[in-house]
């Protein structure tokens, strides 16, 4: 029999959260241990509705009640379990509690609470499930299945986990889908968003009393709203100020001071719309207050800071199911979804608040009714306030910033083995003279390594370097060496260079970073080339973080067959013998890793682990042509700018936590609500039908598809690609 670590399992049970993963979870454990399995009490539609939700029978009895709580207040939600069920005459005759809360009087709440309801009741808790953690090999294998479908590694910055359900929601399925759409960027989010985010920002200046901001005060001014720095949005940020400042004018801009302020007429527009949102936002505390009240009074229960339980629970409804529920107040769809997580949420935010132990059954009660009431019955106030609340949930869903999809990307890293290409690291060495903000495949490296993705260099990738290092050698000191005054007074014949690193040399000297082509080269490694190889090895790894293996560290030997093949389709495609060679080489090199560590079973819906990071991601026709479309069906190449747009530039988790803290629910979370293109939530409406229809199987392999598809896929282009800064100076000379 195989064993796990009693730690690591302790720790990871503990961490379950969801009502629903470790109702999963113990269903799977308890059936290893009893040999029985368990049927929902009230039925599997309505058990949300009828307060039955995470409640079982056992098969062969229906007196035997198992419950399935990650709640804390232990004996409340057995006493209220055990009054449902006598209010809705179910007989019962034995009831199991089943937690994961660490609980150390087990078997004195268990005596109290038998000899108090006058039935037996058994308390399994963390300790109890420990003990029987190694029991046999079911038990063995109901934990392995939950760590490896829901429990998530972050690699960086250190190790630290989360459990979260991603296959089993449909946020993924529906931004992934999403993400593939052809028509996606006509919807213009970004710079939907964007235009809100710089009025806000530029709210309290006024040209006649002097008080401007420039563009840096107003991206920290919008770092401060959503709490991240949201860098997929500088670029947006400089296009709409233009924009914004041309006919019909929004924002003005004083040239001499080169600030920008709100013009009267958009001071006044903007004032009117505050006072609307902030007198939406009071009717609803007001209406919902009474609403809820009156259900306390008929539960004989107060509680005190009422408008902060009202808060908190509409943040965590968007932040645990925004898309589901949004896609409810806006569309009148997702019900039943809606009423599944409804339970569990009011249940968390009671439990986490400051009512007194004993009201707390009564207020969760309470609150779901009144909650429920409100979604479904609300007034038309109330209806407006969630409605814009979840038109601003849709746009920072599609704009990657939700907590579901920041989890199942920043998971992804970690789960990621990329070898990177000469095409992405001699560009990135060339910009190490540029500004911060013009290094990007310098910061693209940085950033996924620091995300948590391994990166490599073999021995191929080594000597194809210091190869071109070589070649530089000779090509600068027999064509520029004698020449630099030329290029010196001239920077648009610079930006003519063919060779980045040389081109990056005379920008830098120009602007008086360097004086000598060797101080130049020497940043990397020694001008001479004697140890090109170790002071590679060594830069790239101190720099950002890629590992230099060997052929034999790699274990895996490439078919001098499929070689000779594929070295034949990739010649006509290839300037040089040498760098076809090189390529043919690493693309199998990929595919055989991938075979080697069984990547098709083993990464679930993250799709594959080994990568080859390259810009030249075209000559995967060439594979296709040498091997068919079944040999190796998924590319073996990973797009930069998929690294770029879904990692490197968009928050992590913790981002966006409290970015969500800061807009559920808020003012500024009404008013960004307000130019949500209507297109938006039609299509998101299909994609969630869609997700419903489908079986769990396919969920998970169509979501391993997407994310594959996603990565590599050449056809695709975002927004943002990774091209280089000095190459788009080039490109402006050319017109």
């Amino acid at each position: 029999m195989s064993e796990i670590n009693l730690d690591a399992f302790k720790y990871s049970v503990s961490k379950i959260d969801d009502g629903f993963v470790f109702e999963e979870f113990v269903q799977s454990f308890l059936s290893a241990i009893l040999g029985h399995k368990f049927i929902p009490v009230g039925g599997t539609k309505d058990k949300g509705v009828d307060g039955f939700q995470h409640i079982f029978h056992k098969d062969s009895n229906e007196s035997v009640i198992y419950q399935f709580s990650t709640e804390s207040n232990v004996e409340a939600k057995i006493k209220n379990t055990i009054n449902k069920l006598k209010e809705n005459k179910r007989k019962l005759s034995r009831l199991f509690y089943v937690t994961n809360r660490d609980l150390n009087n087990t078997e004195l709440i268990s005596d109290q609470l038998s000899e108090e309801q006058g039935i037996p009741i058994t308390i399994y808790s963390l300790k109890w499930f420990v003990t029987n953690a190694m029991q046999n090999e079911g038990t063995i294998n109901a934990y392995n299945i939950f760590v490896t479908s829901y429990f998530h590694e972050f690699n960086a910055p250190g190790k630290s986990f989360v459990v979260s359900n991603l296959d089993k929601d449909s946020r993924l399925y529906v931004f992934l889908r999403q993400q593939l759409e052809e028509k996606k960027d006509d919807l213009k989010i970004d710079e939907v968003l964007t235009n809100t985010l710089i009025l806000f920002a530029l709210e309290g200046t006024n040209p006649d009393k002097g008080i401007f901001k420039t563009k840096e005060e107003i991206i920290q001014s919008i770092k401060g709203f959503v709490k991240f720095d949201p860098k997929i949005l500088s670029e947006t940020i400089y296009q709409r100020l233009e924009v914004l400042t041309t006919k019909p004018r929004k924002v003005k801009y004083h040239t001499k001071l080169k600030g920008y302020c709100l013009p009267y007429e958009t001071r006044l527009e903007i004032q009117s719309r505050n006072l609307q949102d902030q007198n939406l936002i009071e009717i609803f505390q007001k209406q919902t207050e009474e609403k809820i009240k009156k259900y306390f009074k008929d539960a004989s229960v107060s509680v005190k800071n009422l408008s902060d339980l009202i808060d908190k629970t509409i943040h965590k409804i968007y932040y645990q199911q925004g898309l589901e529920f949004s896609n409810f107040i806006i569309n009148r769809e997702s019900k039943e979804v809606i009423e599944k997580d409804l339970q569990d949420i009011i249940g968390s935010v009671v439990d986490e608040s400051a009512v007194v132990i004993q009201n707390k059954e009564k207020v969760k009660t309470a609150l779901l009714m009144a909650i429920r009431d409100i979604v479904h019955n609300g007034t038309i106030e109330q209806n407006k306030y969630l409605r814009s609340l979840s038109n601003t949930y849709m746009m920072m869903f599609l704009l990657q910033w939700e907590p579901k999809l920041a989890i199942y990307f920043q998971s992804l890293t970690s789960k990621l083995d990329i070898f990177v290409c000469t095409s992405i690291i001699i560009p990135a060495l060339s910009e190490y003279y540029l500004e911060p903000e013009n290094k990007r495949h310098w910061n693209l490296l940085v950033s996924a390594h620091k995300s948590g993705i391994s990166l490599y260099i073999n021995e191929t990738i080594l000597d194809e370097l210091v190869s071109h290092f070589r070649m530089l050698k000779n090509k600068y000191y027999d064509f520029f060496y004698h020449t630099e005054a030329n290029y010196l007074d001239d920077e648009n014949q610079t930006l003519f260079i063919d060779e980045i690193l040389i081109r990056a040399y005379f920008y830098a000297k120009m602007r008086g970073r360097v004086k000598r082509y060797d101080d130049f080269i020497n940043n990397f490694l020694d001008p001479n080339l004697k140890t090109a190889k170790d002071d590679l090895i060594s830069y790239l790894n101190e720099v950002f973080g890629i590992k230099y293996v060997t052929n034999e560290q790699l274990g895996i030997k490439i078919d001098e067959k499929e070689k000779s093949k594929l070295l034949d389709k990739l010649k006509g495609r290839k300037d040089f013998e040498i760098k076809a060679e090189t390529d043919a080489k690493l693309i199998l090199a990929v595919y055989k890793l991938r075979e080697k560590n069984n990547e098709t079973a083993n990464t679930g819906i993250f799709g594959y682990k080994t990568w080859w990071l390259s810009k030249d991601t075209s000559t995967y026709k060439a594979v296709t042509e040498a091997f068919g479309e079944k040999k190796y069906p998924i590319s073996c190449y990973i797009r930069p700018d998929f690294i770029y747009n879904y990692i490197t530039l968009t928050p992590k988790k913790a981002e966006v936590d409290e970015a969500y803290e800061r807009l559920f629910p808020t003012l500024l979370g009404v008013n960004l609500s307000f130019h949500l293109p209507r297109d938006v939530t039609s299509t998101i409406q299909v994609r969630i039908a869609e997700y419903g229809e489908k079986q769990p199987v396919q969920i998970k392999r169509i979501l391993r598809q997407l994310s594959d598809k996603l990565k590599s896929d050449p056809k695709l282009r975002n927004k943002k690609a990774v091209t280089h800064f000095l190459d788009d100076e080039l490109k402006k000379i050319k017109g």
